[in-house]
């Protein structure tokens, strides 16, 4: 919207302007309007003002190393301006940057390609501009632990990296990188241990991945100086039939019934992350497990599946079921318009789904006697 009211304003100017050159017949002034207001329509970059200021945290410390880019949104996106400097050892920054008169100006701070301050400024007049910016910290952090089956086996060479947001506090999706770009990745040891350092980001999600083992996750929502990570469960690979026992108010199975029309559900299996095709691309830039390329990659990773209930049989069970592939799912409950069920889950809605030999049995209880 911001971009559609300055695109009208310049259409306007531009308009003017070329009436004026075409009318203007000599006349000084009014060539001279008219080539002010073409020429800003075009952009003028010879015009520029120093942008400087400070980054800080909360304590008044300077932050070093941080990236400060100062972008202006211009009416066309494709003269967008982007601008960028580190801060020094005193937290200091200064970039040089093109004026333009029609233009929003935004500020943005960066810590490992984490965004951690973002301002609009809007349009500025013609002049050096000043913006001292106060941060609150973010440390950087240690990533540890291991990696398991599901029972409890520690697993060699399974690879693991480090995602964080690209926004501080929004889902992590970028992979950690080392200082030349690529991705921060490891290989579990002989006892299954990884170990990342100067990690940064909140909050982060560790992935692992290797194709005998499937993918497994490890969410840390407030990251630790002191202990971030944990143990990674992998689920292992195949499918899993899972099947839904339906229960009464009292926790008793509903045997051999056709459950009314308002209390038929649906049971929504939804991978609780998704990090395919990162990992993906970073194992097959890297050439491991074969060589096995991005898209066979994530065709072995979970997806979204349902189990409509209408019925169940001697023993409770829904008389349909699925076959999954085992991974960390989020488990959802929906009436027949997908909308909330009266409804509960018995148990934990997030929960691993691995045991392919027995298969996985979903306890949901309903609200009939």
């Amino acid at each position: 919207m911001r971009k559609l009211i300055i695109w009208t304003r310049v259409s306007l100017v531009a308009v003017a302007g070329l009436v004026i050159l075409s009318s203007c017949g000599g006349g000084g002034g009014e060539f001279l309007l008219g080539y002010y207001l073409y020429r800003e329509l075009v952009g003028n970059s010879s015009q520029t003002r120093i942008w400087s200021g400070t980054v800080n945290d909360t304590a008044s410390q300077p932050l070093a190393g941080y990236a400060v880019e100062i972008i202006a949104d211009r009416p066309d996106p494709a003269g967008d301006e982007r601008r960028s400097a580190e801060t020094n050892s005193d937290g200091e920054y200064r970039i040089i940057m093109p004026w333009y008169e029609l233009a929003v100006y935004r500020i943005t701070v960066k810590n490992q390609s984490v965004v951690v301050y973002e301002d609009e400024v809007g349009p500025v007049f013609n002049q050096d501009q000043q913006h001292n910016i106060q941060i609150s910290p973010v440390a950087t952090v240690t990533v540890s632990g291991t990696v398991t089956d599901a029972n409890s086996a520690t697993l060699a060479q399974i690879f693991v990296a480090v995602a964080k947001p690209q926004i501080a506090g929004s889902m992590p999706d970028v992979f950690a990188t080392l200082a030349e770009g690529a991705v921060n990745y490891q290989l579990t040891n002989n006892t299954g241990v990884y170990y990342f350092e100067n990690i940064f980001g909140e909050p982060l999600l560790v992935a692992a991945f290797s194709p005998a083992n499937g993918f497994g996750y490890c969410y840390l929502e407030e990251p630790s100086a002191v202990n971030s990570g944990g143990t990674i469960v992998m689920p292992g690979t195949g499918k899993v039939e899972v099947s839904v026992r339906v229960l009464n108010s009292v926790g008793e199975p509903l045997v051999s019934a056709i459950l009314p029309v308002d209390y038929r559900f649906t049971l929504r299996l939804t991978p609780s992350y998704n990090l395919s095709s990162q990992i993906g691309a970073a194992v097959a830039q890297e050439g491991l497990f074969g060589h096995v390329t991005t898209e066979e990659i994530i065709a072995l990773h979970p997806v979204e599946q349902t189990i409509e209930v209408a019925s169940t049989d001697s023993a409770g069970l829904a008389d349909t079921a699925i076959e999954v592939t085992p991974g960390l799912y989020n488990l959802t409950l929906e009436d027949t318009q997908g909308g909330t069920y009266v409804g509960v889950l018995v148990g934990l809605a997030a929960r691993l789904i691995h045991d392919a030999e027995n298969g996985e049995v979903i306890e949901a209880r309903i609200p009939l006697l």
